[in-house]
């Protein structure tokens, strides 16, 4: 199994109030983790996350939001933003487009149209594999990829 964490999750994640939605996440990461499971994210999430958080931490400069996004890059991979795989999420872009199903406006980047570009190229180098994205987007990214919210995402 490969659980790619989107976005949401990872700001999640990072937050430094380990109480409620928070602990029972963090719980969730280390238990895939400890049972072998491949999780994995995206330099984009990572710019994602980092961007609201660098913002937040210049109106709160006690919290450790930025310590712990780092941090969680010890345990979990991310992946890179290469030109192969921007290649492949303009064409997911466009098709998606074409069909009426856009996931963001078309004046935005669309970061989960690159990760559902993640999604599919992980399924190619991994073939046979569950791949799953953790989210809390399914019905943008479940279009594109499997993708569950995390909480529903067991081994």
């Amino acid at each position: 199994m490969i659980v790619f964490i989107d976005s949401g999750i990872l700001g999640i994640l990072a937050n430094p109030n380990s109480v409620g939605e928070v602990r029972d996440c963090q719980e969730w990461l280390y238990k895939l983790l400890s049972r072998g499971v491949y999780v994995c994210s995206s330099e984009i999430c990572d710019f994602e996350v980092r961007r609201s958080l660098i913002l937040e931490l210049q109106r709160k400069p006690h919290l450790d939001s930025i310590q712990n996004l780092n941090q969680l890059q010890e345990i979990i991979s991310f992946l890179p933003v290469t030109s192969q795989l921007l290649r492949r999420a303009s064409e997911l872009w466009a098709s998606a487009r074409n069909q009426g199903i856009p996931t963001a406006s078309s004046k935005n980047l669309d970061i989960d149209i690159i990760i559902c570009s993640h999604w599919q190229q992980l399924k190619e180098e991994f073939p046979g594999r569950y791949i799953v994205i953790a989210t809390t987007n399914v019905k943008h990214l479940g279009r594109f990829a499997e993708a569950k919210t995390w909480q529903s995402i067991l081994i």
